[in-house]
């Protein structure tokens, strides 16, 4: 009985480890700036992330700091055709997670600031359309916001669009991001927990 029950909790804790919820407790137990919230975020606000996003555009979409794949769900529901979505997660922890739950899709395993070389070759020769990003600025070394803003400003062509989301409910989460982008949209949900605000910027002629 014993034996038993000990093999039955060994099961529980690994499930618990290996849910996207204990996945995420644990990434951001060992690497909370790169985590840099509390909980995933919630379906409500990756629907809003993904409303920015135009499906029957012909241009790559690209995720930022996918974690455990909420709002890579949600640009899939949006009607993102998974040929032309790239996700972008740091975390191998995360990444191996994101290719078990979207095998159809291309997970590349690398740094943001260095995102035109994590690219994979298919995507260098496309024009990117949208970056949605759930990198957390406000936690991260201000030289890394900064590569990572500059790569942003690179890859999208003029009219193309950022997409940001932030705790903070007045101004920008980070220096520099309105260099060559101008603020279309910046709506609150108020659902998530705790509430975050949708920055849509465009890039700037």
């Amino acid at each position: 009985m014993g034996l038993r029950y000990l093999a039955d909790t060994r099961r529980l804790a690994d499930g618990i480890r290996a849910a996207p919820s204990g996945l995420f407790l644990r990434e951001l137990l060992e690497s909370p700036a790169v985590v840099g919230a509390v909980w995933p975020s919630s379906a409500r606000l990756a629907r809003a992330m993904a409303a920015s996003v135009d499906p029957r555009s012909d241009g790559l979409v690209v995720e930022l700091g996918a974690g455990t794949g909420v709002v890579t769900r949600a640009l899939l529901e949006r009607g993102v055709p998974a040929e032309r979505l790239r996700v972008v997660e740091r975390s191998p922890a995360f990444a191996r997670h994101l290719r078990r739950r979207f095998p159809e899709l291309t997970i590349l395993e690398g740094d943001a600031a260095r995102l035109s070389e994590v690219l994979d070759e298919s995507a260098q020769e496309r024009p990117v359309d949208t970056i949605v990003s759930s990198l957390p600025l406000r936690s991260l070394d201000p030289a890394v916001v900064s590569a990572v803003l500059d790569q942003c400003r690179l890859l999208l062509a003029p009219g193309g669009t950022l997409v940001q989301f932030t705790y903070i409910l007045k101004g920008l989460p980070a220096v520099g991001l309105s260099e060559g982008f101008s603020v279309r949209d910046d709506p609150i949900v108020w659902a998530n927990l705790p509430p975050a605000r949708v920055i849509v910027l465009e890039r700037a002629e």
